[in-house]
Parts: C-alpha cells; structure tokens; sequence
C-alpha cells in the first residue's frame, strides 16, 4: 500500500516536471498568461473597492472580507488547474479515444488523466492569492499558512466538480458545456461573493450541490472569528467525501467506456 502510495507521488511529481518543462520551453507566453490572470483579478477587487466605497458602511461586507474571498478561492482554482489541468480534458479523452493511451499505462488512470496537463494561466491565480493572503493578514505567517491549506482542500472540490461532470460523457455525450457552466457559473462567482448576501434558498444551495461554503465561507469563519476544530473537520470530511465521489464516478465511467480506434500510447 505505503509502496503503491510512493510510486504515485513519484509520477505525479515526475508529470508535473514535463509540464512545467513544457511550460518553460514559452516562457513569454507563460508569463504573459500568468501576468493576464493576475490583472483579470485585480480588476474585479477594484470594482468591489469601488461598490463597497459606494454603500452605507454598516453593511455587514467588507473589504478585507472580499479580499479573503478572492484570496482563498483564486489559490484554490491555481492549485486545482495548474497541478491538475486534465480535469478539463477527461469528456475529450473519452470523446477522441485518447483514454485508451492511458488506461494501458500500469498507473492509477484517475491521477493519471487529471495530471496530465497543466493550466498555465492558473499559475497566475495562485500566485495572486498568495499575494494577496500576504496583504491581508498584514504578512501573519501562521494565518497564510492556514489560508493556504482551505486553499489546497478547496482545490479539491474543483477537482471533483469537473472529474464527475465529465466523466459522465460516458453516458450523456459531451458534457463539456455543463462542465464549463458548472465551474465559471456557479463554483468560481459564487465563491466570490460573500455569504451574507445571498438568500437562505441559496445558501442551501451553497453548503449542497454548489459547495462553495466549504471553499470560502467556512474557513473565512474560522481566520476571522474563532477557531472551530469540529468545523474544521467537517470541512475534511466534505471535501474527502466529494473526492471519493469523484473517483467513483469516474471508475464506474470507465468501466462504461468503449475503447476508441486510436493506438497510440501516451510517453
């Protein structure tokens, strides 16, 4: 077990290298993407600088609030997408037959196929969270510390969101669309909106089917007020829970996917 544990870290670890290889063989355009992401970002913390300047100050929202919003969820999404960027290809490997190059490798498929490309641009979103962690706890190095850990957990749930909704391609067709709509529609603006705002209806929503509450709402909760250990590990169990939902429905995918006609093997 400890065995098969290391020699995934390995190929991880090994993949990741090629990306970042691959990455560095255009570095202007890498930086480019990265520098766009970081400006694309600051401009929607510009805007909510300007609403919250613009509405009577005893609202509940603040700014330092926003910035932890943007902050979590922006390390998230970098983490989720430059380490894991082939979450977003598993509907076109099914659709091309490319799965097939994976499944005949002697490695786990599921951290296989979603390690099998990097989000460049993604970079730039970490690195803008990071930025901005630092600036909002006035560089408190214990507290970024945490901030980035709900970041790596929230990853997860970008990971599973588009694990699940496009391995089941298998049985609907592309659901590429969905996918999309799904994380951009619902996961990444909802996760950077605050809480407070939203209806009870919706927050429903937020702690369910769209778990945005557990990459943003909670762990502000516990950086801001106190530090809750049984929420804290509510939120593990979540995120473990919405994981493990994610290899399953890509291992009962897989099962249900019929081999394409393409005989390549991937390196």
């Amino acid at each position: 077990m400890l065995m098969e544990v290391k020699n995934n870290l390995l190929y991880f670890f090994n993949a990741l290298k090629v990306s970042i290889k691959s990455a560095m063989a255009y570095k202007v355009s890498f930086f480019i993407q990265a520098l766009f992401m970081c400006f694309n970002n600051l401009f929607f913390l510009i805007v909510w600088k300007v609403i919250l300047g613009n509405i009577p100050t005893q609202t509940d929202i603040s700014f330092d609030g926003i910035l932890y919003l943007w902050s979590i969820s922006t390390m998230a999404f970098g983490i989720a997408y430059f380490f894991f960027g082939g979450i977003n290809k598993i509907n076109e490997y099914i659709l091309n037959g490319t799965m097939d190059s994976f499944i005949l490798q002697p490695k786990n498929l599921y951290l296989n196929v979603i390690s099998s490309k990097c989000k460049f641009s993604a970079c730039g979103d970490f690195v803008y969270g990071l930025v901005i962690a630092f600036i909002v706890t006035g560089c408190d190095i214990p507290k970024v510390l945490l901030m980035l850990l709900f970041s790596v957990i929230g990853s997860t749930f970008f990971i599973s969101s588009e694990v699940i909704l496009r391995s089941i391609t298998v049985w609907l067709g592309d659901t590429n669309s969905l996918a999309s709509r799904y994380t951009e529609t619902l996961l990444i603006t909802f996760s950077t909106y605050p809480e407070n705002i939203f209806s009870t209806g919706i927050k429903v929503l937020l702690y369910t089917i769209v778990p945005v509450a557990y990459i943003d709402y909670l762990p502000i909760r516990l950086l801001t007020t106190h530090f809750s250990l049984p929420i804290f590990i509510g939120i593990i169990i979540v995120s473990t829970l919405y994981m493990l939902l994610s290899i399953y429905v890509f291992n009962k995918a897989m099962k249900n996917y019929e081999s394409g006609n393409n005989m390549s093997m991937k390196d």
